[in-house]
């Protein structure tokens, strides 16, 4: 990943800062010479982990679009044939401009994510104090954040460093990414137990749970679906048992957009510039293709299911028949996402007690008639899971390990024909980097 986008928003500041004085604008250094130095100063800890977490939300508001039309949550309604590529399986086309695009950003933000690591551990040797080491543990989680999305939703990935390229990773080794994600929460974890920061710590560890089941779908479906796509996790469920304690019963941690900060890219695309919807197996539409009711019902009362209705309805910032703007949260982790990896667990060890308490602390939530074996076990579990993470960036990976293949996929689609393949290194990369484009990387 070349980080030359990353070098002008890093070098604004100072730009800004310049241009607001007298003299001759000819007569300077370029301001781009100065940026890593004046990043580095201690003073400058708080606003390089602030930035971090800018550019993360930035990249999985636009990376987890082409994830999520490649499944059945989202689909193409536009002029963009891209889209439609996607929308039929095609998820392995490094020159699909829709995976190409997001891809500088997940760059840019995975090497800052590091990046803030290093400056702020830097820091701490000098100054211990408890708003270095929260910093550090901020930077800690917000890689992991970024960690955990691309091990999610990425066939393979090379971490370069600004111009030196950095050699794929492979896909059989992408389990490595999550592993990295879950060291770095776990780090974030840490320090914010030390400060005191429980609420923060809390967060973290909600999103090892996540990471650490999505480190167990990731052996269900590689390297192709195996199984009855049960992913167990002991430590996700320890994690997710110690949110639980420590929060509210319908808790979420989300990605939040802002005028002040970035907006959501994929809002953009999908309430704005309608270029895609919601899948008609979830919610109805009108003859402009906007939101008009609820296809998606609830197996045991056969009404609208709540779930949907809630995170629909947080999508269009306030209810699902309106337009919606292109600022709304993007959730990463929440209570009930906890409930689930302790519901799949429980059915994994045979505990059916158990995975019915955990489904019905979700029903609950909603209003709904527990679930007393009106239908099979695996059916709830993947009926709630599919209603309860929706348009959280982790549904065609549960498409993939349960056997679900979308109507549209066209046979001939990697999403049909290699089950369990994710988004390519694009086509940007591949002719950027030295290991990638058949050019060699000597000298």
């Amino acid at each position: 990943m070349r980080n030359r986008n990353l070098k002008a928003w890093l070098a604004a500041p100072v730009l800004a800062a310049f241009t607001l004085g007298c003299g001759d604008l000819l007569d300077v250094n370029n301001p781009n010479d100065l940026v890593e130095e004046d990043i580095r100063q201690e003073a400058a800890a708080a606003a390089v982990v602030n930035g971090t977490l800018t550019l993360v939300a930035s990249s999985v508001s636009q990376s987890w679009q082409p994830y999520l039309v490649a499944s059945d949550e989202m689909r193409w309604i536009g002029s963009r044939d891209a889209w439609l590529s996607l929308d039929l399986g095609f998820v392995d086309d490094p020159l699909n401009e829709f995976i190409d695009g997001p891809f500088p950003a997940m760059g840019q933000a995975r090497w800052m994510s590091d990046e803030a690591v290093e400056i702020v551990q830097g820091h701490l040797s000098n100054n211990p104090s408890t708003a270095i080491k929260t910093d550090l543990a901020r930077a800690y989680l917000y890689s992991g954040i970024i960690y955990m999305v691309i091990g999610e939703i990425q066939e393979d990935f090379a971490f370069s460093d600004k111009t030196e390229s950095g050699p794929p990773v492979g896909p059989a080794n992408m389990s490595q990414v999550l592993d990295g994600a879950i060291d770095r929460l776990s780090s974030a974890i840490s320090g914010f137990m030390e400060v005191g920061a429980t609420d923060m710590a809390t967060q973290a560890r909600a999103l090892r749970a996540r990471a650490r089941q999505s480190r167990a779908i990731w052996d269900v479906i590689n390297p192709s679906p195996s199984g009855s796509g049960l992913a167990a996790s002991a430590e996700a469920g320890a994690d997710a048992s110690a949110v639980l304690a420590s929060v509210q019963p319908d808790w979420t941690y989300n990605l939040t957009y802002s005028s002040a900060s970035r907006s959501n890219s994929m809002a953009s695309w999908v309430n704005d510039r309608k270029e895609n919807q919601i899948d008609l197996s979830i919610a109805t539409v009108d003859d402009q293709n906007d939101i008009n009711g609820i296809a998606l019902q609830d197996p045991i009362d056969n009404v609208d299911d709540p779930a949907v209705i809630k995170w629909l309805n947080q999508w269009k910032g306030g209810s699902y028949l309106d337009k919606g703007g292109i600022y709304p949260p993007l959730t990463v982790a929440s209570a009930r996402m906890m409930h689930l990896i302790l519901a799949e667990n429980a059915l994994a060890g045979g505990d059916s007690n158990g995975f019915a308490m955990h489904i019905n602390h979700i029903r609950a939530l909603d209003g709904l008639t527990p679930y007393s074996g009106q239908i099979s076990e695996m059916e709830m579990l993947q009926h709630t899971r599919r209603v309860n993470v929706m348009l959280q960036g982790l549904r065609l990976a549960d498409m993939y390990r349960w056997g679900i293949k979308d109507p549209k996929w066209q046979g001939a689609a990697a999403a049909s024909a290699a089950p369990g393949t994710m988004l390519p290194i694009s086509i940007i990369e591949l002719r950027a980097n030295c290991h990638l484009n058949g050019l060699g990387c000597g000298g």
